[in-house]
């Protein structure tokens, strides 16, 4: 088993279905995921062949939002290996994603303890 890859914003990279469809080079998972996307989000048609990344801190990003996230950007400018380890955490930019997955601020919350 990998060791966990948490994303700049606190999500984990390695249990995104995206993540392990990639590692996995699985056409079938990578399908599921675009259609459970596809769903979750109301986006008309994603297609399966867009569903590849090796995590957030990687150069391998290449699906829709992660690719152009501003956390992302912001993270990887500042040099740091998510968003746990910036001075001015918590910011405005995590709110978003903190309503869509509330377990990404307690991942970064855990991390900031554990820093201090």
């Amino acid at each position: 088993m990998a060791e966990k890859q948490i994303a700049y914003c606190g999500v984990i990279c390695t249990d995104c279905g995206a993540y392990i469809a990639t590692i996995k080079n699985d056409d079938k998972l990578r399908q599921a995921q675009a259609e459970k996307w596809a769903k979750q989000y109301n986006i008309p048609v994603m297609k399966s062949s867009n569903v590849n990344c090796t995590g957030c801190s990687s150069s391998g990003v290449q699906i829709g939002h992660c690719a152009v996230c501003e956390i992302r950007k912001c993270g990887m400018e500042k040099g740091l290996k998510n968003c746990g380890y910036c001075i001015t955490y918590p910011c405005a930019k995590l709110e978003v994603i903190f309503k869509h997955y509330p377990t990404a601020k307690k991942t970064l919350d855990g991390i900031k303890k554990r820093k201090k």
